[in-house]
């Protein structure tokens, strides 16, 4: 079940490791099929071989998440690392919310494995995959980095048609989903990965948007209900987003409510107007005199909302279906889990 006691705002704080501390345990989770990985696991493995306090489990396939995550509880792990994108990172948010292996909860160190790790690059270890590995060796071994804890609440989402839960941290529905559709067939495939590729996508879509092409500005009907605020209408919602990211890829921040709570949640929706004046400040997170609710910009911080939609969503990259007659999908917070950031 969800830890409602864990609903605070994100809090960041920088600290030094001192170097008389005890060395942490580490269990570093690898999924050999995310991109970097594909060519660079065998130099992971080399370097964190042989290293009392790091245990290395390298996940085939999705269903050994829960088995890894097991033993690496049994073995007194207290630091978790993920050498993933952010769909295996959405897997093993899953099981440390719903399923909590850990008598306490890991920290989290965050590896960038994957094709755009827009996780990452709010609380993880950026730049390149093998030199974060070292990062955290040394870290591991000595404590001589400096290093950030940051806190962040997780989402906890249910209600698809599947009947999975399913957790992350970042929410969308409407054209972000075409907007992946889009990064998978015609981005990536040109080579473009990382922030980049999501950066075009986002150029792309606001692009379709305001030239009102049917694939991007098409609305899906949805009924919005955040907290105890009932709302029966159906709003035309072009895109929407929710996430618990203080930074996305490229270091955008498209949220500017106003309410203590711990999700953010923006919206665009019909009639759309002055996209290409608004668009920029809406990024920003600080929006113009063109990107008020009278031209469908929308933004609030939230502890749970309630969707009622026909259509898919995503939470991370991994896509779910939802449908009225099922019920809504539920966001919630399930809980706050603190991310370790090394260097920088």
């Amino acid at each position: 079940m969800p830890d409602d006691t864990l609903k605070t705002p994100c809090v960041s704080l920088l600290h030094f490791n001192h170097p008389d501390r005890d060395p942490p345990t580490i269990g570093l989770i690898s999924n050999p099929h995310s991109r970097r990985n594909r060519s660079l696991l065998a130099k992971v493995d080399t370097i964190v071989a042989n290293r009392p306090n790091i245990h290395h489990h390298i996940t085939q396939l999705a269903d050994e998440i829960p088995s890894a995550l097991r033993g690496f509880a049994q073995q007194g792990v207290d630091v978790l690392a993920i050498n993933g994108g952010d769909g295996t990172t959405a897997q093993v948010f899953s099981e440390l919310i719903e399923r909590r292996p850990f008598e306490r909860q890991p920290s989290v160190i965050l590896l960038p494995g994957g094709t755009t790790n827009m996780n990452v690059g709010d609380v993880g270890v950026r730049g390149s995959l093998i030199k974060a590995v070292r990062r955290m060796v040394n870290w591991a071994g000595t404590g001589s980095d400096n290093v950030q804890h940051l806190s962040r609440p997780i989402l906890r989402a249910e209600g698809s048609v599947d009947g999975k839960i399913a957790c992350g941290m970042f929410f969308g529905t409407g054209a972000i989903i075409r907007g992946i559709e889009y990064c998978h067939n015609r981005i990536h495939s040109m080579g473009i990965t990382d922030e980049l590729g999501p950066g075009v996508v986002t150029l792309r879509t606001i692009w379709g948007i305001a030239r009102k092409e049917p694939y991007f500005s098409d609305p899906t009907p949805i009924r919005i209900e955040m907290d105890a605020a009932a709302d029966p209408q159906d709003r035309q919602v072009v895109l929407l987003l929710i996430s618990s990211l203080e930074r996305l890829f490229l270091g955008l921040r498209p949220y500017w409510g106003s309410e203590d709570a711990p999700l953010h949640c923006t919206w665009v929706q019909r009639p759309t107007r002055r996209v290409f004046r608004a668009f920029h400040s809406v990024l920003r997170g600080k929006p113009n005199r063109h990107a008020g609710q009278e031209n469908g910009y929308f933004s609030h911080n939230a502890s749970r909302l309630r969707l009622w939609i026909d259509g898919a969503f995503t939470l991370d990259g991994e896509i779910y279906h939802a449908s009225r007659e099922h019920g809504p999908v539920s966001v919630t917070s399930g809980g706050n889990i603190e991310f370790i950031r090394l260097g920088d």
